[in-house]
Parts: structure tokens; C-alpha cells; sequence
């Protein structure tokens, strides 16, 4: 059980540093407004989808 609420810890933390990466890529131009818009709803459907399988798993 330890080794998976660690996991969990580290998706969740994963899916914040990606949202920064994006960040710091559009504040320098690295990307456009629309791939940065794509890519953070993107980024937001998988985070919620993998919250959703949490909140399953931790009801069982």
C-alpha cells in the first residue's frame, strides 16, 4: 500500500511539473497560444481522468 500511494504522489506531482514546463514554454514563445491551449486541455483530461480512477480505487 506504501509503494502505491508513493506512485500516486509522483503522477500527481507529474502532471504539475508538465503544467509548468508548458508554462515556461509559452512565456518564451516556444510554442503558440493554441498548442499551449491544446495541450493543457489535454494535460487536464488526463489528470482528471486519473483522479476519478483514484477516488474509485480508494472507495473499494
Amino acid at each position: 500500500m506504501f509503494f502505491e500511494k508513493k506512485n500516486e504522489d509522483q503522477i500527481l506531482e507529474g502532471f504539475e511539473k508538465t503544467l509548468k514546463l508548458l508554462q515556461e514554454r509559452y512565456e518564451k514563445k516556444l510554442i503558440t497560444l493554441e498548442e499551449f491551449s491544446k495541450k493543457c486541455e489535454e494535460l487536464g483530461k488526463k489528470k482528471e481522468k486519473y483522479l476519478k480512477k483514484l477516488e474509485k480505487k480508494n472507495r473499494e
